[in-house]
């Protein structure tokens, strides 16, 4: 066994400190009320019928960070009114625009809207999105989003 064993001054990182097992959630949570996709400006474009512009504008500050889960929900349901403004034919080309962070995004939301509970027909929709949603992004937006830290 070798004499320097005890001394760790050689490691310049420490490792301790990605111990998985002591990883505290709250850390990465910010409590920040006014975060979330700007209602207005989305019931604006949707009035108006630039559906694409309203789903862009509605993913544009995910309220994943904050701890307020009524604002998660409101927002979750504000995405999902875009998603049933959408026919299904216009549905593909759509979700071709979108970025990948978009994408996970957007499927964050699916999942979330899906989980609140809603109508048949809704929910036709939202496993329309989420299949074209695979297509394009394949099976990873599905682990991204599982395996993600932050929720909706």
């Amino acid at each position: 066994m070798a004499k320097n064993m005890q001394n760790t001054s050689y490691r310049k990182l420490d490792v301790d400190a990605f111990d998985p097992e002591q990883y505290d959630e709250n850390d990465e949570t910010v409590d920040t009320p006014g975060l979330g996709p700007d209602e207005r400006a989305v019931q604006g474009f949707l009035s108006s019928n630039r559906l694409e512009d309203a789903l862009h504008a509605a993913l544009l500050s995910p309220p994943l960070k904050t701890k307020d889960q009524n604002v998660k929900d409101r927002a979750t349901q504000l995405v999902a009114k875009v998603l049933q403004s959408f026919k299904n034919a216009e549905i593909e080309q759509a979700v071709q625009k979108l970025s990948i962070d978009e994408g996970d995004i957007l499927m964050k939301y699916v999942y979330k809207a899906m989980e609140l509970g809603s109508d048949a027909a809704a929910c036709q929709s939202f496993l329309g999105w989420h299949a074209q949603l695979v297509s394009k992004f394949g099976h990873g937006a599905i682990m991204r989003v599982f395996s993600g830290r932050q929720r909706l």
